[in-house]
């Protein structure tokens, strides 16, 4: 994980076991950048965080002394990329698929930082190895944390630069299915265990996705 996503944890401390799941909330953006021929070939994510969590990180990184909201040119640079050093096996919780099969998504470049209205906004760009056709079958960009430490939200429409004649829609899972999945794991635990080091991965049940098709041609 991102490691100062670590922080939502300490500030959770006092939450009981099956509550202190998530810790950090954040607001996603999904764009899909297609090219002339109606193929994929990246993903623009956006993140906003969550008033606390998002307090906590200007605080700690000396941003915005003056407590006005507002960051300087210079405090927007040094907050960019503050969330993009991810561990090497870190999957970004963005999953991208086609036909049921995973898509691999490059590492994230092209990032960017905002701070307004006392939330922080990240970006970033990832790409596909290679354009990725669209048609009949939609691709889906899922966004979700394994752990359920982070909730993500697909909180604004989804975005479609470039390509003709294509759609995307944003699918909500069935909370009510996961709520009762997350009981039943939460129900093999024993006291004495440590929930909190060993959640279970129960994240996919909380999914939120984009799904983009686009007209035959």
């Amino acid at each position: 994980m991102r490691e100062l996503i670590l922080i939502g944890g300490m500030m959770m401390a006092g939450a009981g076991p099956a509550l202190a799941h998530p810790h950090v909330f954040i607001d996603t953006g999904i764009e899909i950048i297609l090219n002339a021929d109606n193929a994929a070939t990246g993903v623009r994510i956006s993140w906003t965080y969550d008033d606390l969590y998002s307090l906590y990180v200007v605080g700690d990184m000396g941003l915005d002394p003056d407590w006005d909201g507002v960051l300087t040119p210079e405090e927007e640079a040094r907050l960019a990329g503050f969330d993009m050093n991810w561990d090497a096996d870190f999957p970004g919780d963005t999953y991208a698929l086609l036909n049921d099969a995973e898509l691999a998504l490059s590492r994230p470049q092209d990032w960017g930082a905002s701070y307004a209205g006392g939330r922080i906004t990240s970006t970033h760009l990832r790409l596909f190895d290679a354009p990725v056709a669209l048609a009949d079958v939609p691709l889906i960009v899922q966004v979700y944390d394994p752990g359920f430490y982070t909730a993500y939200t697909i909180a604004h429409d989804p975005v479609l630069t470039g390509g003709s004649g294509c759609l995307a829609e944003t699918y909500i899972p069935d909370l009510d299915a996961a709520d009762e999945a997350l009981k039943a794991a939460l129900a093999e635990y024993s006291a004495d265990m440590d929930l909190e080091a060993d959640f279970p991965a129960i994240g996919k049940n909380y999914a939120e996705e984009v799904r983009v098709s686009c007209a035959k041609r």
